[in-house]
């Protein structure tokens, strides 16, 4: 193995264990309501969230095959990427539980970035993280984020229901 391959690996290593706590705490800090359904969502079991990110991983494949014999790798390649960034995106309610669990006395950002981190140097390990903990972890994000639009779906009409009492009770009147 020469030493340009041992420093794209290096490269690539290091790109994920600054760009995937980044990517968690841009998207605590952007998208609040989002990133708390995460946590909620992520509460309710990793085993359900990995077998609900199934769906939408073997919906995709499909799909990419069906469009890779007509338009090429080009978009199946965007597709599967957009794909993976969203599964990731959805282990930020992981890593804040783990960094909930760890550092409990922390700002919770902090948790956050501290616990990202425990997860992606758990990627990190040889063989096992590689080809093991980091697919798993993008199908059980991808669960994650499934199980946040039920949640949204839930409690949007949730809200529709309470709005509803709200204008349809006369003035003056408590609800």
């Amino acid at each position: 193995m020469l030493m340009s391959d041992v420093l794209m690996w290096v490269a690539i290593a290091s790109g994920f264990v600054v760009g995937l706590p980044a990517l968690w705490m841009l998207s605590r800090g952007l998208w609040p309501v989002a990133f708390e359904k995460r946590c909620e969502a992520a509460k309710r079991g990793i085993v359900g969230s990995l077998f609900l990110g199934l769906i939408p991983a073997l919906f995709f494949s499909f799909l990419i095959a069906l469009m890779a014999k007509r338009l090429g790798p080009v978009p199946g390649i965007i597709i599967s990427s957009a794909l993976i960034v969203w599964g990731l995106n959805g282990v930020v309610g992981i890593a804040s539980i783990i960094g909930e669990r760890l550092w409990p006395a922390g700002d919770p950002w902090k948790q956050t970035r501290n616990g990202g981190l425990v997860v992606i140097c758990c990627a990190l390990i040889p063989i096992v993280g590689w080809f093991l903990f980091l697919p798993l972890m993008a199908l059980v994000g991808m669960g994650v984020n499934v199980r946040c639009l039920f949640m949204r779906r839930q409690h949007m009409a949730a809200e529709q229901a309470s709005s509803s009492l709200t204008l349809d009770a006369p003035v003056g009147t408590p609800n």
